[in-house]
């Protein structure tokens, strides 16, 4: 499989090209996701994603480094990144401003399409504009951008990790591009955690309430979900340390200066510590958005 080919599955009215990153074994996520977006009037373009199991374990050597920021990649998230890297390589290639990139067990809001409209035409200062909730608390920065209707665009100032849908632009992706080759740590950690070296450069806007949630998320929150997590979970297996004393210890560590970093800048005047909720997040509305996706033919 060549990472990057793409698939047209759908046209429709927005203008904002969309891609989903989907792995060939995985045919019924796709025809989930599309059946949402059909509903949703996105744009989409299908990217094949690769598949960081199936890869040689030299071909992965050569495509990671081992100068790592957080933790040492596993196979699933090295492909993970790759897929998005493809994504980001079609978006600089069309000459777009920018594009809205979705991993497949995405979740979406009924009224996306309208959001992603409003943001082609009247886009907010960013370099990457964050349509995911996980669901935890995040510092939103005071400075509010209106993108129409209920939503708003609020600087991110702490950690809020998932890569499920965000929107980027072309300089931002090609940008990246550069900087991200060889592949050290995941591609939620490079572009969302502020410890990140890249991070720290980036502007990232997220909207609230978040459009889009992962159905991963779900399932942890204990509500209603339809698919899990493709990329394998790290296990202990009765070891004390999951990386060893040094990396688990220094992650400690970050988790700690982050969880201080977000108190202190959640306490600084004009910004808020809240939880961004979904935006269809409302009594039963995720069953509803659920039951929506399914209801609608798959492709």
């Amino acid at each position: 499989m060549r990472a990057g080919r793409m698939d047209r599955c759908t046209s429709k009215g927005n203008v904002l090209k969309s891609y989903v990153i989907n792995l060939d074994r995985s045919p019924e996520r796709l025809a989930h996701f599309l059946a949402q977006a059909q509903g949703a009037q996105l744009d989409v373009t299908r990217i094949a994603a690769v598949d960081g199991m199936a890869m040689d374990p030299m071909q992965r050597l050569a495509l990671s480094s081992r100068h790592f920021q957080f933790q040492p990649l596993n196979p699933g998230e090295l492909g993970v990144f790759m897929s998005h890297r493809a994504a980001w390589r079609v978006l600089v290639e069309s000459g777009e401003a920018r594009a809205a990139v979705f991993e497949d067990d995405a979740l979406l809001a009924a009224d996306l399409g309208g959001l992603l409209a409003t943001i082609d035409a009247h886009p907010p200062r960013g370099d990457v504009i964050k349509l995911e909730t996980t669901l935890r608390d995040v510092v939103l920065g005071g400075d509010r951008a209106t993108l129409g209707g209920r939503y708003e665009g609020r600087r991110l100032l702490s950690w809020q990790g998932g890569t499920a849908g965000y929107v980027i632009t072309r300089i931002c992706a090609e940008r990246l591009l550069g900087l991200t080759d060889p592949i050290a740590d995941t591609v939620d950690q490079v572009l969302f955690a502020p410890q990140s070296r890249i991070s720290r450069t980036l502007h990232i806007v997220q909207v609230s309430p978040a459009p889009c949630v992962q159905y991963d998320i779900l399932n942890r929150a204990g509500k209603s979900a339809t698919f899990a997590t493709t990329v394998e979970r790290r296990k202990r297996r009765g070891r004390f340390f999951r990386h060893g004393p040094w990396i688990d210890g220094r992650r400690a560590v970050l988790r700690l200066s982050e969880a201080l970093m977000r108190e202190i800048r959640g306490r600084m005047p004009g910004n808020d510590l809240r939880t961004v909720p979904f935006a269809a997040d409302t009594g039963t509305g995720i069953d509803a958005a659920a039951k929506r996706g399914q209801e609608i033919p798959h492709a």
